[in-house]
């Protein structure tokens, strides 16, 4: 999404070239007698150059960044990108699994560093059966308690996350409130908006499509997505989703989270001290709404 907003412009200037097309020497609108002939005159396959030279000024950086000296990486790149036009077309259902799948990716790969047990095909198996509503044994609570205590087990002895300090959290978030481009919300949460957005905010039942890194207050970071990741607003931290909700796509934000409305005294199990003051970049990247 924030690809397509920086190549709107641009974007626009073909589509008006194109459309010079559809004007006679008098510059009239064509009558409905006209529109074969306006047809014959766009030539498609210097729209479609036109459009690719365009996208592949954005694409190409990223894709060095990622194959560096890599030859065969465009061929591959194209493929795959051929690919996902073929199963959009084709198959919805499964166009969205890719697109969901490359997000769930990242949080599988981290539990299984984290040493969790379970497979990527075991997970894609029982993801199936919950999907289709059968019985697994857990509720959503129940389910996050559990993973919960396999973090604890899992912990080595005498490697327990110790809290923080009340005081050296209020003297980040203080520290923060002073810089020039900080707002604070009534609920404390303080916000800096480094790219605004445009289009409207998600709601309460909406989804977020968003890249973000999240760091403690000494700037340990305790988690990053190297893709997008799609999720729904309800069930996330207050603090977070209560930023989530004042950006639009196409914007980026700084999000420091007071523990209050973050995960609290409790913590997140070998991950974020008790107490601990939270700091967000965020990019929105799309808005899935609800019904």
């Amino acid at each position: 999404m924030i690809l397509k907003r920086a190549f709107l412009p641009a974007f626009l200037g073909v589509s008006a070239i194109c459309g010079m097309h559809g004007r006679d020497n008098n510059d009239t609108a064509l009558t409905s007698a006209q529109p074969a002939q306006s047809q014959a005159q766009v030539p498609a396959d210097s729209c479609a150059a036109a459009f690719a030279t365009v996208m592949a000024e954005y694409l190409r950086p990223e894709l060095e960044k990622q194959f560096p000296g890599d030859t065969a990486a465009v061929y591959e790149f194209v493929k795959g990108v051929g690919h996902a036009f073929e199963i959009k077309n084709e198959d919805a259902p499964c166009f969205f699994g890719v697109r969901s799948g490359f997000a769930l990716i990242d949080r599988v790969e981290a539990m299984q560093a984290m040493g969790f047990p379970f497979t990527s095909s075991e997970f894609c198996n029982n993801l199936g059966a919950a999907l289709r509503g059968s019985a697994m044994g857990f509720d959503v609570k129940s389910a996050d308690e559990f993973l919960r205590t396999v973090v604890e087990r899992m912990r080595p002895a005498g490697d327990e996350i110790e809290g923080v300090s009340p005081e050296s959290q209020q003297e980040f978030l203080d520290a923060q409130r002073s810089r020039a481009g900080v707002s604070v919300t009534p609920s404390g949460l303080l916000f800096e908006i480094i790219t605004e957005g445009e289009g409207d905010s998600p709601g309460d039942a909406d989804k977020v499509r968003v890249t973000y890194t999240g760091r403690l207050a000494d700037g340990t970071v305790f988690d990053e997505t190297s893709r997008p990741i799609e999720f729904p607003l309800h069930g996330l931290v207050k603090g977070f989703s209560e930023g989530l909700k004042m950006m639009k796509p196409g914007g980026e934000y700084r999000i420091f989270i007071p523990s209050y409305i973050g995960y609290g005294d409790r913590g997140a199990a070998g991950v974020i001290p008790p107490g601990a003051a939270l700091d967000f970049t965020v990019k929105l990247l799309d808005v899935i709404k609800g019904e």
